[in-house]
């Protein structure tokens, strides 16, 4: 029953075919699917080429970029290596207590920060550098403040700012603050028995 069907469906698209337009309409179709075939024949090539090209652009990017990751670590890695040297240095000052006072009383005028009382005590720590901490109550303007913290790393020494406490005085521009310093100075030799 279905071949017979089959047939029939078959006798009836012929017999259709023999139509005018539907002629028309195969040829238009026909005509269709070989300028799709050229279409996709001229389209194939330049689609591959376009993108080889976008992987070699790819590909030069990540080059370029891993060339500038290079120089930024070549960079760091000399900056760092410069730091170094100039932290051995500031490690074998061997610093005294009164020339630490002259260094932060020197740093304070040249920026404009008035140094209103300032303790020194020994680091307690064990380690191959002994430490000197310092307490410096200041008064100044906010730039001026700022200014001198940043100017601490200047110093002949190793002083890191452990922390500041800084409150505005009412009616006027200026703040006080309390800053705590510690120095990490050369150890002094030992004399041998």
């Amino acid at each position: 029953m279905e071949i017979l069907n089959f047939k029939r469906r078959l006798a009836d698209l012929r017999y259709g075919a023999r139509h005018p337009w539907a002629r028309a309409g195969l040829r238009a179709g026909a005509a269709a699917a070989a300028l799709a075939l050229l279409a996709l024949a001229v389209w194939w090539p330049a689609q591959r080429e376009r993108t080889a090209l976008e992987d070699k652009i790819a590909s030069k990017r990540r080059d370029l970029v891993q060339a500038k990751q290079a120089d930024e670590l070549l960079g760091a890695y000399a900056r760092a290596r410069k730091d170094v040297a100039l932290l051995e240095k500031k490690l074998q000052n061997a610093a005294t207590q009164a020339q630490l006072v002259e260094n932060f009383a020197r740093l304070a005028r040249h920026r404009g920060v008035k140094i209103i009382t300032e303790t020194y005590e020994e680091g307690r720590g064990a380690g191959v550098h002994p430490s000197l901490n310092t307490e410096l109550a200041v008064q100044a303007d906010y730039p001026a403040l700022r200014d001198f913290l940043r100017d601490l790393s200047t110093l002949p020494t190793w002083s890191e700012v452990q922390e500041v406490r800084l409150e505005s005085v009412q009616g006027a521009a200026t703040q006080k603050g309390r800053i705590r310093i510690v120095t990490y100075r050369h150890a002094p030799q030992q004399a041998k028995s």
